[in-house]
């Protein structure tokens, strides 16, 4: 099949610089690039995180069970074993103050070697010096009667040598096996530290309905979260003092003077130093503990599949963050199955239906109410040395491929990433239609399994594609026989005045008549009546004969409509559903607050271009009002938030519309703070 890109499924040649985005439908196309300019040859340890989970992943996908893929584990190195001192470490830890004395206190042997000396430092003249001085007489003073007498002669020197196995075990031992062993740890535990950070701060930053997803699916509380990173801290400064030392030996006596030589070997070899001097010894067990497997042979084969199944394990991660996003969102398949190949599996929830799909190049397509919501994963979007105009020309890249909106969910650290320009980082944090241009088709997710946090930012974009297309549909449309009601009926209910006295209005009417929320038992007592005298009339001259079919199917189209506005009564944060009488607002827009938990949801009206913004907000106070910039609405409400809340932080209740990107803070003196709308037009 000939090869498309991933991001649009546009047909054409893979580019180089890109490993992962093109595919033949089959596998993934690497980067044409060959060698250290390949983006294959990329190491970092989000990438060891993704391999170390490659297993239990491919399994479960393997599977076909949803509820095996819902529950297979997403967070890579957050046991007590990986935030303690590994025991080789505390082997380093016991026995370096024995490497750094043979640094500089190490044994030689004796060496000899020839030197050409004037004849007064001769101490011991070399074998070949007569020899020699018989062939260069240039190193003759004079000649007389008996022979010349010589003015220089080769002597022999006696030297103290290091260069000695032992001594080359050591410094190898120091540079590179300690320092590369420690900088890798290092990274890595700095990346679980800032983690926990993140976890520890959950408790007093964001909603508790956050919290308690977060401490869920990291498995502990705040205070396990606390005491975690307190351990992880000291592990972390002790490593790091360990690696400062090692560092200095680089520039020790014995380093010099060997000068960068290795033993050439990857196993101790025991000698008689080794054996019986205690520091050597000490060096010995520590290489010993850092001892690395023979590298293997790799064939060009072997490095391909194991570069494609990097691919293969990221691809499983963002399916079992969006299933574990799903299943926690309340949707779930009838069936334990999962989508294969191009053939859906339908999904059902609060809100009613969503269908699942997961194409053979990888690609996640949710669709909800007619709409459709693309999740692209791609492994290779930001690489840890990636400068910051390398980042944004290979964002431009993707934003000038896409055609339909669309989220890339990529690998990467979210800290670097939220340090980009602002405008850069606002795409490319958030499944939010945040970035000012209406015109913007992609947003961006980073994930890892280094980051808790991780589940939430892919939770919010699959809760736009599946909650959002569920209000957006709202009112549910009248329908009798599955088409349009007849106007001479519409005008007949509009008359009747249906509606009970303290309600919201029942019926938004445009050329079509829709259902805005369920109809209380007088509305339906009176509806029933109104439907049985219309039958009843259908016998006789008038224009109910010509309407026998719509008015026959009246009230179960009304029933239908009800049951699906009903859905909407149900809140998305504690699941109570509301009374009918909750319903406020009127026409196509509605806002419901709960009366268990305060949330509210529904439709806002956008006042700059007249659309309707999607809402659904877990409180009305404004939580922690200096966490700004971008990503902040996932750092706060997490999945919770549709719209995003103004990014002034100063009044409830205002949102960036997702159509004209606007929001109704930009030209008001309350949002004069705001570091978001500066860029917007209307500013």
């Amino acid at each position: 099949m000939a090869p498309y890109d991933r991001v649009n499924g546009a047909y054409g040649a893979p580019v180089a610089g890109w490993t992962g985005r093109w595919t033949d439908g089959v596998t993934h196309l690497l980067d044409l690039a060959q060698g250290s300019l390949s983006r294959d040859a990329v190491e970092s340890e989000d990438l060891d995180a993704i391999a170390s989970l490659a297993a239990s992943l491919d399994a479960a996908d393997r599977s076909g069970s949803w509820q095996t893929l819902a529950d297979v584990p997403l967070l890579a190195g957050n046991d007590d074993e990986t935030l303690s001192l590994q025991q080789r470490e505390q082997e380093l830890e016991a026995n370096l103050r024995s490497i750094a004395r043979v640094c500089e206190r190490f044994i030689t042997r004796l060496g000899e070697h020839s030197e050409l000396l004037p004849v007064s430092r001769v101490k011991r003249p070399a074998r070949r010096a007569l020899e020699r001085l018989s062939a260069h007489t240039e190193d003759w003073a004079t000649r007389t009667l008996s022979g010349p007498v010589p003015r220089r002669a080769l002597a022999v020197i006696r030297e103290e040598d290091a260069d000695l196995y032992e001594n080359r075990m050591v410094t190898e031992l120091v540079h590179p096996i300690l320092t590369s062993a420690l900088a890798t740890r290092i990274r890595r535990l700095r990346r679980i530290t800032s983690d926990l950070a993140d976890l520890e701060s959950a408790k007093d930053e964001g909603t508790h309905y956050r919290r308690f997803r977060l401490y869920r699916f990291w498995g502990a509380d705040a205070a396990r979260a606390a005491v975690s990173k307190g351990h992880a801290s000291q592990t972390l400064e002790e490593l790091e003092k360990l690696a400062a030392w090692v560092q200095s030996l680089r520039g020790s006596t014995l380093s010099v003077a060997l000068r960068g030589r290795r033993t050439g070997q990857r196993s101790l070899r025991n000698t008689n130093v080794i054996a019986n001097d205690r520091h050597y010894r000490a060096a010995g067990r520590v290489w010993s503990a850092y001892e690395r497997e023979p590298e293997a042979d790799e064939t060009a084969e072997e490095r391909r599949a194991r570069f494609l199944s990097r691919h293969r394990a990221f691809d499983n991660y963002v399916l079992g963050l969006v299933v574990r996003s799903l299943d926690d969102l309340g949707y779930a398949p009838s069936q334990d199955e999962m989508p294969t190949g191009n053939t859906p599996v339908v999904l059902q929830g609060p809100w009613g239906e969503v269908t699942l799909t997961r194409t053979p190049a990888g690609v996640i397509v949710l669709t909800s109410h007619g709409h459709s919501a693309r999740l692209i994963p791609l492994l290779d979007v930001v690489a840890p040395d990636d400068d910051p105009a390398a980042v944004a020309d290979r964002w431009g890249s993707l934003a000038g491929a896409v055609d339909e909106p669309s989220v890339v969910v990529y690998l990467a650290a979210s800290g670097a990433v939220r340090e980009l320009s602002l405008g850069l980082a606002t795409s490319m944090m958030s499944a939010g239609p945040d970035v000012a241009d209406r015109g913007a088709l992609l947003a961006g997710v980073p994930v890892s399994p280094l980051e808790t946090t991780s589940l939430e930012r892919v939770a919010r974009a699959v809760a736009l594609a599946v909650r959002a297309p569920a209000l957006t549909d709202y009112p549910v449309p009248v329908q009798p026989r599955g088409d349009r009601m007849p106007r001479r009926l519409i005008e007949h209910l509009i008359r009747l005045g249906l509606t009970q006295s303290g309600y919201s209005p029942l019926f938004h009417v445009t050329d079509t008549i829709a259902l805005r929320r369920p109809l209380t038992e007088t509305e339906r007592s009176r509806l029933e009546a109104e439907i049985q005298r219309l039958v009843g009339r259908t016998k006789a001259p008038g224009w109910e004969r010509d309407l026998v079919a719509e008015i026959g199917l009246l009230g179960s189209a009304i029933d239908q409509a009800a049951h699906a506005a009903g859905m909407l009564l149900r809140c998305p944060l504690c699941g109570t559903t509301a009374d009918p009488r909750q319903v406020d607002r009127d026409g196509d827009v509605f806002m419901i607050t709960c009366g268990s938990c305060e949330a509210r949801w529904g439709l806002e009206r956008c006042g700059n271009c007249g659309g309707r913004i999607p809402v659904a907000e877990p409180e009305s106070m404004i939580r922690n009002p200096e966490v700004v910039g971008p990503g902040w609405v996932e750092r706060i409400y997490g999945r919770d938030a549709l719209a995003s809340p103004c990014w002034a932080r100063a009044v409830p209740y205002r949102y960036v519309c997702p159509e004209c990107r606007s929001c109704a803070l930009a030209s008001s003196p309350e949002g004069r703070g705001c570091i978001r709308c500066p860029q917007h037009p209307r500013h």
